[in-house]
């Protein structure tokens, strides 16, 4: 009896207790999710001050604590990385797992966690350069990427933070759900259904247009904080989740 009791403890705790070694196994090179992605952040965040630098210099009669100048683009770098790097490990940590005998359901729980950290990461190097760009007045020049004073209103550091997890969980699953539905479908339905998306966001921008609709929008989008945004933002998120895992369970290893 105790061993039939110890036997089934034991393969009760089987299901989730691999969930660490698939989260480990997305950090087996370390540059690919910790340092490349540091390094991005910080090239693309002082090529930004160089672009922003050249742009001041041009403005010899700029008040800059009147005129403040404001260049977000460069904190997408990093993220557009993260996104193509969640599909990369789609394509190449998958096929490991299932060498290494990993359910389909404990590699995505241990990517998906992968997935938090990473933005959790990212998310906390946002608010230090907006912290940095807050205390320092943009740097004397009232230059910000990260830390506008139109954020300040917007939610602050902790609204920064929480827009950038969102932003990122949701490119590194949206990268994530293309590698895996390549693997699910042929190459004729991946193309269908990329022209499928294409076609409905750009029905979706034609249906707002048509009806004036961007005003409504834009105000829908004043009344918002950034953690109400956060808020929205993770519904996709979650849906992808979902979908993700659905492909997941008969996607196949070449």
């Amino acid at each position: 009896m105790t061993s039939m009791t110890v036997n089934s403890t034991t393969t009760r705790r089987s299901s989730f207790a691999r969930v660490p070694a698939a989260f480990r196994l997305q950090f087996a090179v370390p540059y690919s999710f910790i340092w490349l992605p540091i390094i991005i952040f910080v090239l693309a965040w002082a090529l930004t001050y160089g672009v922003l630098g050249l742009v001041d210099s041009q403005i010899p009669g700029r008040i800059p604590s009147e005129e403040p100048i404001n260049a977000t683009g460069g904190a997408q770098a990093t993220i557009w990385y993260l996104g193509f790097m969640a599909a990369y490990t789609a394509s190449h940590t998958f096929p490991f797992s299932v060498a290494l005998s990993y359910s389909r359901r404990v590699y995505l729980l241990g990517t998906y966690l992968m997935f938090v950290v990473v933005s959790a990461g990212y998310a906390l190097a946002a608010m230090l350069a907006y912290w940095v760009e807050t205390a320092t007045n943009g740097f004397g020049r009232h230059m910000y990427v990260f830390g506008a004073p139109s954020f300040q209103e917007f939610g602050g550091m902790f609204g920064v933070g929480s827009i950038a997890t969102v932003v990122v969980l949701f490119f590194m699953c949206f990268g994530f759900f293309w590698a895996i539905l390549y693997r699910r479908v042929s190459i004729a339905q991946l193309w269908a259904v990329i022209i499928g998306v294409i076609a409905v966001l750009l029905g979706v921008v034609a249906l707002v247009t048509m009806n004036d609709g961007w005003v409504t929008v834009g105000r829908w989008f004043m009344r918002q904080t950034a953690f109400s945004l956060a808020g929205w933002g993770l519904l996709p998120v979650i849906a992808l989740g979902g979908v993700n895992y659905s492909l997941i369970r008969k996607a196949t290893v070449s």
